[in-house]
């Protein structure tokens, strides 16, 4: 069995649960775990350390980011060099705050499918994953 494959339908199954209850607030689930990034910092994040923590490609991330600057819920402002960064706004804070009981609502329903004990177990496995695998080196390096 094909673990790249079999994590990509365990997650495609898994953001589509949190997609229908996040679309009540007008957000995707992966535009919900950007915005709650940002909200967790005090000053603008870099993009390449934004792109990182959330396993994204840059291109991915401006894809991801660029509706959201748009709504007005993060701004983008240069940084040290030539680096760009993005922080939310308070329209922004309020957007996570109005998404975060459909995201809850989710989060229940899926823990209550799988069993909470069950989920912490899997995943402290897929951050070790992640973890695991970032150290990989891909070919063409």
């Amino acid at each position: 069995m094909c673990g790249a494959g079999t994590l990509r339908r365990a997650t495609r199954s898994v953001a589509r649960l949190y997609d229908a209850h996040l679309a009540r607030a007008g957000l995707t689930t992966t535009q919900f775990s950007l915005l709650v990034s940002l909200e967790r910092r005090d000053a603008p994040v870099p993009l390449a350390e934004l792109a990182a923590e959330q396993v994204l490609e840059r291109t991915s991330l401006y894809r991801a980011l660029e509706p959201l600057e748009r709504e007005g819920l993060i701004k983008f402002s240069a940084g040290p060099g030539r680096t760009k960064q993005a922080a939310l706004t308070p329209r922004g804070a309020r957007r996570v705050a109005e998404a975060r009981p459909h995201w809850q609502e989710a989060q229940d329903a899926f823990l209550d499918e799988i069993g909470r004990s069950a989920w912490n177990g899997l995943a402290k496995q897929l951050t070790g994953i992640v973890d695991a695998v970032r150290s990989v080196p891909t070919t063409g390096e």
